[in-house]
């Protein structure tokens, strides 16, 4: 009898340990499932968005500290991004962020491994990375698998040390992700990825683009952008443009920096980046400080297609909106910065106030409703150009074209300057003013 509780003890023991270490098994692997199978739709878009963030802003990284093998997480950015960190550790609620203000920049950091395992690394499993980055990945995820075991031998020890010397930087090899898979990207990814690799842009004052940008050792997901934008086209033409379009199909540009190995996306057509891509931005969640960039750019972009652009007013609110677009930061030089933006915001509401230049609904190209609009209000298109320095007419002025202008200035007659900055009262170099009339108080 005695030998027989003995034995149901020892049994109960054992059975109590299987179920204790298959109880702790279980819920480390169920936390990870549980926390992505419990999200709903608008959590799912929000991962997606944060894979194409971190395709943009990420890093794996494995690093040796006294023997031991460690592993991190890590999004580092401007200190203006601090709330759009904390809201990626509030969603996923794994991790630090931390903030060094002698060097204005905060980072998103996990390097718990627990949190690593469970939560980190099944997030990129479902919502894979679509750039090279993807790479780091796989290899900085076979490290964890390894890191994971009860005992690591020194065999274990260097392969992972092997993967973390071949990942980030000192990556020699880019094979393609998957021999028979095909990259999609998806709205949310390329909107993380736009907040991390991308430009709002208006160039030489005028020009209104969107750049996305990407070193050529992902050439797979550059062409996957291409043809996500492309589709785009197709999207918008069928539910808003109708069987009278005659807006002209999306292009994309690409070039490249020989210098970085930087490939750049550009789109700069008005009517694509107002009807195929501007509904997309409209309907998307921006979580960083470049979402204060698009609300601005979108203005500028508004601005131009309804065509108040071609009106002094809004001319010169779209100058002023050039001025300040991706020179944002708190750190930077501009002064009043918040007062500015206000002040921007307040003219572009009493600029839509106004009939606009341009029917849209007709979807007419841009290009046709400029040129109607130059030959209806040719009479009332300067023909003379002062140009001001310090108040007084500089040599040759007034003149008689926009050419001789730019000519007097040193520029090519073909310079889009003297249509930038005429009647806007803006200075062109910090010292020009140029006008259809002259100045009351100017002198020769």
């Amino acid at each position: 009898l005695t030998l027989m509780v003995i034995f149901l003890i020892v049994l109960t023991f054992k059975v109590r340990r299987v179920k204790f270490k298959m109880g702790r098994d279980f819920s480390n692997r169920s936390s990870s499932v549980k926390f992505l199978d419990r999200e709903n739709y608008s959590n799912s878009s929000f991962l997606r968005w944060f894979a194409g963030f971190t395709d943009g802003e990420g890093n794996f990284l494995i690093s040796l500290d006294r023997g031991f093998i460690r592993f991190r997480f890590k999004i580092c950015m401007h200190i203006d991004n601090l709330e759009a960190l904390n809201i990626i550790k509030s969603k996923l609620k794994v991790g630090n962020v931390t903030v060094e203000k002698d060097r204005n920049i905060c980072s998103f950091v996990v390097q718990n491994f627990t949190e690593i395992k469970d939560v980190i690394c099944p997030i990129f499993i479902q919502f894979p990375l679509l750039t090279s980055k993807r790479l780091d990945f796989q290899d900085f995820h076979k490290a964890v698998l390894i890191k994971n075991k009860n005992y690591l031998s020194d065999t274990d020890k260097e392969r992972i040390i092997s993967l973390k010397n071949g990942m980030n930087s000192k990556r020699e090899i880019f094979r393609s992700f998957s021999i028979n898979s095909q990259i999609n990207v998806n709205p949310a990814w390329f909107i993380g990825f736009i907040e991390g690799e991308g430009t709002f842009g208006i160039k030489t004052g005028s020009s209104i683009y969107l750049q996305v940008a990407q070193k050529n050792t992902s050439i797979e997901s550059l062409n996957a952008i291409i043809a996500f934008l492309t589709s785009l086209q197709s999207r918008q033409g069928k539910s808003s443009l109708g069987k009278a379009n005659r807006i002209l199909p999306l292009n994309v540009v690409s070039t490249i920096n020989k210098k970085t190995n930087v490939v750049s996306l550009v789109v700069s057509s008005v009517d694509a980046l107002y009807y195929y891509i501007l509904p997309l931005l409209d309907n998307s969640t921006m979580y960083t400080h470049k979402a204060m960039d698009f609300k601005l750019w979108r203005m500028a972009l508004i601005l131009k297609i309804h065509g108040y652009y071609y009106l002094p007013t809004g001319k010169k609110l779209f100058l002023d909106i050039s001025e300040i677009l991706n020179k944002r930061y708190s750190t930077g030089s501009i002064k009043d910065l918040d007062l500015i933006i206000i002040d921007i915001f307040n003219r572009y509401k009493a600029i839509l106030l106004t009939d606009p230049p341009f029917n849209v609904d007709n979807n007419i190209a841009h290009t046709d409703n400029v040129r109607k609009f130059r030959l209806d209000n040719k009479s009332s298109i300067a023909k003379t150009i002062y140009i001001y320095e310090k108040g007084k007419l500089i040599k040759g002025s007034p003149f008689n074209s926009y050419s001789d202008a730019h000519k007097a200035l040193g520029l090519k007659s073909t310079s889009n300057t003297c249509n930038r900055y005429i009647d806007t009262n803006r200075l062109y170099k910090s010292k020009y003013i140029f006008t259809s009339n002259p100045i009351m108080g100017g002198s020769n």
